[in-house]
């Protein structure tokens, strides 16, 4: 009986592959098409012609209808997303900042256009196992300028490093740390 040698194709097959990915396109041929396929790389099956991806364009853009949106409706549906999210209505926001002065709880410097921060215990709610920072609504503190807020937040988190940090000062030259008044 004489044996054959298996002969094995070791021309590389993935020069297609790169040319395909380089494009971003398909660019399977399609000989019924007499045309390249326009479909991005990694599609199921089937592929598709210019004339039929552009075809599937104007069907998707006539099915959506356009919405305008105005900037008020904008500034209003953030404004209701927000206090959602905080756990508070509107009025009982608009109490807090007229009771605070429209000013910071810390600093006491006027809001103007800012819009405050609100100062919350974090320790009070769970976090939201999606992620999103929510508020039972019950644990505001009071509104703080954008950077009290950073500072409190700094000093919640660092708090104890910055005590260690002071003691051991004070204890190995001897010095008295500066304090503040405010």
């Amino acid at each position: 009986m004489t044996e054959y040698p298996l002969e094995v194709d070791t021309t590389p097959r993935t020069s297609i592959i790169i040319e395909c990915m380089s494009d971003k396109l398909c660019g399977k041929w399609m000989p019924r098409k007499k045309t390249y396929c326009e479909r991005g790389t990694g599609h199921p099956p089937p592929c598709a012609t210019p004339e039929a991806m552009e075809r599937q364009r104007q069907r998707g853009a006539a099915s959506r209808p356009q919405r305008v949106v105005t900037p008020e409706a904008k500034a209003r549906w953030n404004r209701a997303h927000k206090f959602a999210r905080l756990g508070i209505t509107e009025e009982r926001f608009n109490q807090i900042l007229e009771a605070q002065g429209y000013a910071c709880a810390m600093c006491r410097s006027p809001f103007g256009d800012a819009f405050p921060q609100v100062d919350g215990d974090h320790a009070c709610c769970e976090p939201d196992p999606t992620g999103h920072a929510k508020s039972c609504g019950k644990c505001v503190r009071g509104l703080l300028c954008f950077r009290c807020n950073t500072a409190l937040g700094y000093v919640e988190m660092y708090g104890d490093l910055a005590r260690a940090y002071l003691a051991n000062v004070v204890g190995d030259t001897g010095i008295e740390p500066v304090t503040f008044r405010v």
